[in-house]
């Protein structure tokens, strides 16, 4: 792992992801690419007769909050000691972010952390982005980006292609942990049990604890959550969406409740 592209916008999440940035550059010597969208949205204006048309005005105010983010981010990356470099694109954050992508390790965005429920913009480019990039998703809670490398990391295992390839994206940072759990929830009678998991780590010289949850009246995501909680983990690895995005916003789901609810950063993959 060695470069990083950091969603930088003018959000409630912007500080926590810069702070999990630089962590992720400590530990890792990590390039970071800074990455700015200007999304039409943002200086459009609308007519009494259903036109939209671009604002001089507007662009001009949009350029000058991304100018002062820009500088203050760079400050704090100077100071760190963390090589970077920057680009600003045209179009959305999750069209600009996958543009970016393509030679990236890792994207760090952020999630929401709240017991309201809920949908916002933050969770849809979340979402967005881990189904389409190539590369894992560090999602940190928007109001704390800290980061436990050597903490106790969790994997959430059901034996499903996105939770391997979480599982293998995860691995040099799964080598810093002081322990690491892969937790199932319910029957694990999989053609790939949490075993093969376990295997597989070993491989790498990582050493894993196996934790069967019975499944109760919670829901998986719900269940989860609890295990990340009395465990007191530092981080979580999970696949992303195993079940379509639409459905999950519709009827629930463990991406869905994790992003709404975790009070801890999340590893996800597609």
């Amino acid at each position: 792992m060695k470069t990083g592209l950091l969603h930088v916008a003018e959000d409630r999440g912007g500080d926590a992801r810069l702070d999990a940035a630089v962590q992720l550059a400590r530990a890792f010597d990590l390039h970071l690419t800074g990455a700015q969208a200007a999304p039409l949205s943002a200086y459009a204006m609308a007519d009494p007769f259903g036109g939209v048309y671009p604002s001089v005005k507007l662009f001009t105010e949009h350029e000058k909050r991304q100018d002062a983010t820009r500088a203050a981010v760079e400050a704090r990356l100077r100071d760190e000691g963390v090589a970077f470099d920057w680009l600003r694109g045209a179009g959305s954050p999750a069209t600009v972010l996958l543009d970016q992508s393509r030679l990236s390790d890792v994207i760090i965005l952020s999630h929401l952390e709240s017991d309201e429920g809920g949908w916002d913009a933050e969770l849809d480019l979340v979402g967005d982005v881990a189904v389409h990039s190539r590369a894992p998703i560090l999602s940190v809670p928007y109001d704390n980006g800290a980061l436990d490398l050597e903490g106790t990391a969790l994997v959430a295992w059901n034996a499903s292609f996105e939770a391997a390839q979480a599982l293998r994206f995860a691995v040099p940072l799964l080598s810093r942990a002081a322990r690491v759990q892969i937790v199932t929830i319910g029957d694990d009678a999989s053609e790939f049990p949490a075993a093969g998991a376990a295997a597989y780590l070993s491989h790498h010289g990582i050493q894993s604890e196996l934790l069967s949850v019975p499944r109760g009246e919670l829901s998986v995501g719900e269940e989860l959550l609890n295990v990340i909680i009395d465990s007191r983990s530092s981080f979580a690895v999970l696949g992303a969406y195993g079940h379509s995005r639409i459905r999950e916003r519709i009827l629930g789901g463990v991406t869905r409740e994790m992003l709404l609810r975790s009070p801890k950063p999340l590893l996800l993959a597609h």
